[in-house]
């Protein structure tokens, strides 16, 4: 995803972060800013006078929680459904005086019809009545399952404390983590199902965290401020599988009262844990509490139910200086879920908006840091998703209902209970089986742990696909942003999605919508029609696909044509401005052509389709879709489904209007956007990411592509557009900020998002996307064949990105993977180390910080046969003894600059190179597109 940094510019995730707004602070800044604008949108509209309002409630008095309401009458075309929120309440604004029928409907209950003729404001009590047929007939759990019933899962919910032993002096060692519990007292969690699964420690305690690598040890050093992690701790609420709870056995000592202090640090643990703030304070906050909110009864819930399940055990530290330092230990489906990665160790100071917040070790545990063994490939999902059946009703007032069946397959024997990310104001109704019997489900509140869990009622047949059906409904997945134009808001989420961009599944998407609006989603379209003033369309993916998503509004088509490489591209625009910048409609853009600039935009997505296929191999989809989306400063590409900015369709003249300048910053974010959004077909999609360490060989890769874009498909004078492109990449990489921090100083490539801090808020940015693109540039450079040489002088690179596209058309990419590609391809003159790899490039730009600076002078001297000979020296400084690179010479004979060679260059020193030229050139230079990175 591209997005405007501060002065405009950012990306995605996606999750995206801002995975698409993912990551906030930088993803913060991608994905989340923009979700922020569309909640303060939301909670700015004021209700009008002519309002309906209500509470629904059982025969107890008690609310009723996911009611659907259907109202009809006054002015409404069509009906107006809504769903009864956490309070059991609804509102429905902006409605016409007149006679109104209100339809209640409820599983379990009676349908509820009353009128209501309104003049004004009208709120109504509405009391459900349980149906007949339901008092006649003798239950049983099953058909009484629902949201957060699970017998077992309320013992745990509300479990307390049990026994207290003291304890004095035990150690307990957890992979590179180590407790010391020195004095004091530890308490017991009441057993659940006769299972062990918590204790608490009061007392006078310490903890050690010393990283294996160097790597980890210098980001401890940048978070923590020493090599290791030492905090004293006076509380500790430990969670783990019940197989961890041999791990205390040792340390229980004489029995003892229980302290007040742990009944506090119980109370305590559960409002940091159970509680999701609205608008995050802090990076830990923006991940911990997402849509993948970790319930920790839930995953406690998975782990009694299946004896087997892999272990994991978590601690809680209060203790001086930090407040709430967490330590994870889990053997499958990553420390830090929220952030798609396998690791299986963390240690995380959430501090809200502090500024030692953030993930300070994340990383596989030492015995595979040992032995060698550790991958970002490793496949730590618990079920494999097949396929995804949805179907989805967009009601008049932009609300969602969908049902949506999620065909599945175990890889761990014996699970039962499966984990959603679902944004949290959409609330599952209902979750049945394949038999359509009912299952027990778990959602607690959106502003508490309210991710979504399915629990099965038996453990699936391993081999063997399974399915379950989801109903769900509510709202912020869409905003209205004015003029038939809407903000897509939950772009991952709006559907119960089980393992996020970590796999493939196919997709078959049923949407009805108001006629007056038009849905484009990924796949393709395969069918169309009209049903009960709904318009249907209904769109299936050819081939898995990561993640589905769609674009909704009053959208015209323009169909462009691909006589080259035969893609069926389409575009999607807006006709009107949106609320938002209709200020400027009679001045700055009251000449904007959406029609004309949505061409342009087709034209730039063709030629880069061109581009990417001949340099990557042939995409991944026949088909595109390039819409536009009122978001101004972002953009964002789903399979075959791009999202361009309303920038994108501002002309040069009209940006120069509506900012009273040229903001050079902006017209590159302009330039880059198309480019880049559409690449992402082929990194992103088409070669997809193993964790967050790899995410460079999605958005890096993509950014590069915007340049060779620029070079490639612009016409013969891209020599300007090219250079500045590479001058703003190395700005983003090396401009310090308001701290003396730059995003290369915050640390590796590798780090990922990771990179992010209160000092170094853009550096997953600088780092990920433009340092990304720079290692590929770099590996191109370093492949290209001298002039002279005959033939494509870029074909070992292309040959390398063909090769690194199939090899990962169904496994992600991993630095790893990529790497072993780049070394099959590598030419003689990269093998520095004379074995075959290319451990030193990945060590000094992939895994190091180190930069390089550079001076260049030559002296030009007429030779035998009219030639000129050429004495150049070049001094490489600002690194260590071991960085060698190679840097490219030009020469300009009166045509513009041409490559002539490469010259290599080790530690801080100066090298003289002496070669011989046929005619007199004009200039002589060193790295003149900036494509190789210097300070």
């Amino acid at each position: 995803m591209r997005q405007v940094s501060e002065t405009h510019r950012a990306i995605c995730k996606p999750k995206s972060p801002p995975k698409g707004a993912f990551w906030r602070l930088g993803r913060f800044h991608f994905l989340f800013a923009p979700i922020l604008a569309l909640v303060s949108l939301v909670l700015a509209t004021p209700l009008r006078a002519d309002t309906i309002s209500g509470t629904v409630k059982d025969p107890s008095g008690a609310v009723v929680i996911g009611a659907r309401i259907e109202l009809t009458g006054g002015n409404l075309s069509q009906p107006l459904l809504l769903t009864s929120d956490e309070s059991g309440r609804f509102v429905a604004a902006n409605l016409s005086a007149g006679k109104y029928s209100l339809r209640v409907a409820k599983e379990g209950f009676a349908d509820l019809v009353t009128t209501v003729d309104l003049q004004g404001t009208a709120d109504v009590a509405l009391k459900l009545t349980i149906t007949a047929q339901q008092t006649s007939i003798t239950v049983n759990e099953k058909s009484t399952a629902s949201a957060n019933s699970d017998a077992v899962y309320r013992q745990l919910r509300n479990d307390g404390l049990s026994d207290t032993f003291r304890c004095e002096n035990f150690t307990l060692p957890m992979d590179v983590g180590t407790f010391e519990l020195k004095s004091g007292t530890i308490t017991l969690l009441g057993p659940v199902n006769k299972f062990e699964t918590g204790a608490v420690f009061v007392g006078r305690g310490h903890f050690t965290l010393k990283p294996l690598a160097t790597l980890d040890t210098n980001e401890m050093v940048r978070r923590a401020g020493s090599p290791t992690a030492e905090e004293d701790f006076t509380e500790v609420v430990f969670r783990f599988s019940p197989d961890q709870f041999s791990q205390f056995t040792a340390v229980l000592g004489t029995r003892a009262d229980t302290p007040t202090e742990a009944s506090s640090a119980f109370e305590h643990w559960k409002e940091r844990v159970r509680h999701r703030h609205d608008l995050p304070e802090g990076l830990t906050q923006a991940f911990l509490e997402s849509e993948m909110i970790d319930n920790v009864d839930a995953d406690v819930l998975a782990a009694i139910y299946n004896p087997k399940h892999p272990p994991f055990f978590n601690a809680y530290m209060h203790g001086s200086p930090h407040k709430d330092l967490r330590f994870f230990l889990r053997m499958r489906g990553g420390a830090v879920p929220q952030i798609d990665s396998p690791e299986e160790v963390a240690l995380i100071n959430c501090n809200g908006g502090g500024m030692d917040d953030g993930i300070w070790y994340s990383q596989h545990l030492k015995s595979e840091l040992q032995a060698h063994t550790a991958s970002s490939q490793q496949d730590k999902r618990l079920f494999a998703t097949r396929r995804y059946d949805i179907e989805t009703v967009i009601a008049k007032n932009d609300h969602l209902f969908s049902r949506a069946t999620i065909t599945f397959e175990p890889l761990v024997a014996g699970e039962r209970v499966l984990k959603f990310a679902l944004l949290p104001t959409l609330r599952v109704t209902r979750v049945s089986g394949e038999g359509g019997q009912d299952l027990h489900f778990i959602q607690e509140n959106r502003k508490e742990d309210g991710s979504f869990y399915a629990v099965l009622d038996e453990a699936p047949s391993m081999g063997q696909a399974h399915s379950i059906t989801v109903e769900y409904g509510g709202d912020k997945v869409l905003s209205n942003a004015g003029s038939g134009s809407y903000y897509i808001g939950a772009r991952e989420s709006w559907y119960p999605n089980l393992n996020g961009f970590g796999e493939k599944a196919l997709y078959d998407l049923t949407f009805k919508v108001p006629p007056s609006n038009v849905l484009i989603s990924v796949g393709k379209l395969e069918g169309q029609h009209t049903e009960a003033g709904f318009a249907v369309t209904h769109w299936v993916t050819p081939v898995p696909i990561a993640v589905a998503g769609f674009n909704y509004g009053q959208y015209k088509k323009i169909d462009f044509p691909d006589t080259i490489t035969h893609y069926e591209i389409s575009g999607y625009y807006l006709a009107d401005l949106p609320d938002s910048l209709r200020r400027f409609e009679s001045g700055a853009l009251g000449g904007m052509a959406p029609g004309a600039m949505t061409k342009y935009a087709l034209d730039q997505a063709r030629a880069q389709m061109q581009v990417c296929t001949l340099y990557f191999g042939k995409g991944p989809y026949d088909n595109i879709y390039i819409t536009e989306q009122p978001n101004f400063n972002f953009g964002q590409s789903w399979p075959n489904l791009v999202y361009l900015p309303i920038s994108a369709y501002i002309d040069s003249t009209q940006r120069w209007m509506l900012f009273g300048h040229i903001d050079s910053k902006f017209t590159g974010f302009v330039q880059e956007v198309t480019p880049h959004e559409v690449a992402h077909q082929w990194f992103g999609h088409g070669a997809g990411w193993a964790s967050y360490h790899d995410q460079w060989l999605s958005e890096g890769f993509a950014e590069f592509a915007a340049a060779l874009f620029l070079q490639q498909a612009v016409g013969p004078k891209w020599q300007k557009d090219y250079s500045e492109f590479w001058e703003r990449q190395r700005a983003r990489i090396l401009e310090k900020n308001s701290f003396g921090v730059s995003p290369n100083d915050a640390g590796p490539l590798w780090l990922g998002i990771r990179l992010i801090s209160p000092r170094s808020e853009r550096a997953y940015q600088g780092v990920t996307y433009s340092k990304g693109a720079y290692v590929l540039s770099m590996l191109r450079s370093l492949m290209r064949a001298d002039i002279g040489s005959g033939g494509d002088p870029d074909q070992a690179f292309i040959d390398m990105m063909h090769d690194f596209m199939e090899r990962h058309r169904d496994t992600p990419a991993s630095t790893e993977s990529f790497k072993a590609v780049a070394e099959k391809h590598m030419t003689k003159k990269m093998d520095l180390q004379q074995n075959g790899r290319l451990d030193w490039f990945f060590r000094e730009w992939v895994w190091g910080t180190q930069v390089p600076r550079y001076s260049f002078k030559y002296e030009l001297q007429p030779a035998e046969g009219g030639k000129f000979k050429v004495q150049a020296e070049i001094t490489q400084s600002e690194v260590d003894e071991n960085f060698a690179m190679f840097v490219p010479i030009f020469a300009d004979f009166g045509d513009g600059m041409v490559r002539l060679t490469q010259v290599g260059i080790a530690g801080n020193s100066t090298k003289t190179y002496n070669f011989v030229l046929d005619r007199k050139p004009k200039k002589v230079a060193l790295n003149v597109y900036k494509e190789i990175l210097e300070r």
